[in-house]
């Protein structure tokens, strides 16, 4: 058996031997249960609430649309929006990363020559 074999079953142990650990980790998996429960019934009685008011149904249904469109119209502004600064960013890092691959280049040749120097001794001039 390997050492991270070992080490691997060693932690499970533990693991399995910790009490708290286990309900420490229970517990934030209720706290994600109870999360994601209250979104899908806020997200059920809206809708419920709307299907279900004292309104007319072509009433109901027209504001519906109404709601969609905003929220469509709100969507597409954000994702507008959110495309010109990616742009302005993507513009603003693109040039600093080409600064700095010249810079790199220019570093990388630097050594490269200096490696090239290095390897001519002094003694291959001596011999003329």
């Amino acid at each position: 058996m390997n050492l991270r074999n070992i080490q691997s079953r060693v932690e499970h142990l533990k693991e399995m031997l910790d009490p708290q650990k286990r309900k420490r980790e229970k517990a934030v998996e209720r706290k994600k249960g109870l999360v994601k429960g209250l979104a899908l019934g806020t997200f059920i009685g809206g809708l419920v609430g709307v299907f279900y008011a004292p309104d007319k149904g072509e009433n109901t249904r027209k504001r519906a649309k109404e709601e969609l469109e905003k929220a469509k119209e709100v969507i597409q502004n954000n994702i507008v929006e959110g495309k010109e600064k990616f742009g302005d960013f993507y513009d603003e890092k693109k040039d600093v990363i080409g600064e700095k691959m010249v810079i790199l280049k220019e570093k990388m040749k630097a050594r490269e020559n200096a490696a090239i120097t290095d390897d001519i001794s002094e003694d291959d001039f001596d011999r003329e």
